[in-house]
């Protein structure tokens, strides 16, 4: 669920935005979790490639057995492709989901109080701006930046 901000209906609820929040914190929780399982993973993973180059490829290196010929030779340089892919399998399954839960986690919690009295000074020319800041004033709570950052994206617009 994602909070819409629409200025001709109702806002969202304190609960709307507390369930939303805490969802995307155990989101981001498993993503920790999945993070320390893949760097574990990949440690086992090169001390099993380093342990093969001790004790297999680097003996035969220095036997310079024939029946392997340059293909020995190449699998030092096989570590940096072990690296790079591992690299992709983490940016695009851990890091860039929980950057974008990062960036919905800030965006749900509550505007400072000079950015709130900075919309509240430019909402005297808006109605609908008025009217939704009255409903969020009238549930007892404080805009989110979400909220703030669709309030001055109107503003904009606007102008």
């Amino acid at each position: 669920m994602l909070i819409d901000v629409d200025f001709n209906t109702a806002p969202p609820t304190l609960a709307d935005i507390s369930e939303e929040r805490e969802q995307a914190v155990s989101e981001r929780a498993e993503y920790k979790k999945k993070n320390k399982i893949f760097a574990v993973v990949f440690f086992i993973i090169i001390a099993a490639w380093a342990t093969f180059l001790i004790t297999v490829v680097i003996p035969m290196i220095a036997q310079a057995k024939p029946d392997w010929g340059m293909l020995v030779y190449f699998f030092p340089y096989l570590t940096f492709f072990i690296f790079i892919i591992a690299n992709e399998i983490h940016t695009k399954k851990i890091e860039k989901p929980s950057k974008l839960l990062d960036k919905r986690i800030d965006e749900l919690t509550e505007g400072t109080t000079d950015e709130i009295n900075a919309i509240i000074s430019n909402t005297k020319q808006s109605d609908e701006i008025v009217s939704y800041l009255e409903q969020v004033t009238a549930q007892g709570r404080l805009l989110v930046r979400t909220e703030i950052d669709a309030i001055q994206q109107w503003f904009n617009t606007k102008s």
